[in-house]
């Protein structure tokens, strides 16, 4: 983590928990963050509990299973410091109150929409734009 000082982190998932967590680590280290979540309330509040930190902070409401969401969380972040050093596709859901094989076909496609073609989509939006900044910026 100490070549990452300063540097640009994005988040998804950033509302509660794991993703919440990682804020808070990668403040720490001075981190710039663009923090996303499809919860406008969970992200406003952990994006003022970032900034009354002291922390670089900017909340955007992604939703991870839409492509062009996350297109403009990456252009957000690309526009407002021109790199991201550090992506964690952290988003995700689980339905814990009926067993799997009683899902409705919605069920496993916010499911899928959100665990797996979020990253998918986080990859895409972001990977391209990384690896071109890879060649001119060291960590």
């Amino acid at each position: 983590m100490q070549h990452l000082w300063g540097r640009v982190a994005v988040i998804t998932g950033a509302g509660s928990g794991i993703g919440r967590g990682i804020a808070f680590a990668c403040l720490r280290y001075q981190m710039k963050l663009v923090l996303a979540d499809i919860e406008p309330e969970a992200l406003s509040r952990v994006v003022g509990e970032i900034s009354a930190a002291g922390g670089e902070v900017v909340g955007l409401v992604t939703d991870v299973s839409d492509p062009m969401s996350v297109n403009r969380l990456a252009e957000s972040a690309f526009d407002r410091h021109g790199a991201v050093h550090l992506l964690c596709n952290n988003a995700g859901v689980i339905d814990n109150n009926q067993p799997s094989w009683a899902c409705s076909s919605a069920d496993w496609q916010w499911v899928l929409g959100v665990n797996l073609m979020g990253v998918v989509h986080g990859l895409g939006a972001f990977v391209p734009w990384m690896l071109r900044m890879a060649t001119t910026d060291t960590l």
